[in-house]
């Protein structure tokens, strides 16, 4: 069982038998444009497992399943590991033999992975929506404030900074940073009496 069409057939039958038990069905196998050597299964609360065969080596012929933590914007890794020591706690992964069948290895992966996986993926989720709050945060207020000078918001998320005549503005949720240069004497007592009033 190391041909493409026969993954395929395999990881269909996985999320077919990890939906026994379910009132409804959750795991739903996720069809590609082609075939690949990894096939894929989704599932509740972004759940997305990895189904691959070893078609070499000493675990030829096993299934190995991963899950998916690529659920940032534009799909970027979200890591959730624990430090052990100086190393990163792996993710988790189960090892199945393919002759054991479909049932089975979903069993497996009852038994054995989604434990582990799904508490990461939700702890992944809360901290990709906290990263994406914040983020929507700063561009928000970097909009607003660039607005007020005509300056113009970089296109790219990851910059937090508008220049313009005379200084900028860098923001970080609702920290804002002002740098201005080539201020009058009187522009200056100004500026810096209205953030004494402000305090």
């Amino acid at each position: 069982m190391t041909d493409y069409t026969n993954l395929i057939q395999l990881t269909k039958a996985i999320a077919f038998f990890l939906n026994e038990g379910e009132t409804a069905p959750v795991w739903t196998f996720k069809p590609m444009d082609e075939p690949y050597p990894t096939q894929f299964i989704t599932g509740p609360n972004e759940a997305e497992l990895a189904i691959r065969i070893e078609t070499y080596g000493a675990k030829k012929g096993r299934v190995e399943v991963h899950g998916n933590f690529h659920i940032g914007r534009d799909k970027q890794f979200v890591d959730v590991r624990e430090w052990n020591g100086s190393e990163r706690a792996k993710l988790p992964e189960i090892s199945v033999a393919g002759d054991r069948g479909a049932q089975a290895i979903a069993k497996e992966i009852k038994r054995r992975f989604l434990p582990e996986y799904l508490p990461l993926l939700a702890k992944a989720i809360a901290r990709r929506n906290e990263s994406n709050t914040y983020e929507d945060k700063t561009r928000a207020n970097l909009a607003t404030l660039a607005k007020i000078v005509g300056a113009r918001v970089p296109e790219d998320r990851g910059r937090t900074t508008t220049y313009f005549t005379g200084g900028d503005i860098q923001v970080s949720g609702d920290s804002i940073t002002l740098k201005l240069s080539s201020l009058s004497v009187e522009q200056a007592k100004q500026i810096l009496e209205m953030m004494k009033g402000a305090r």
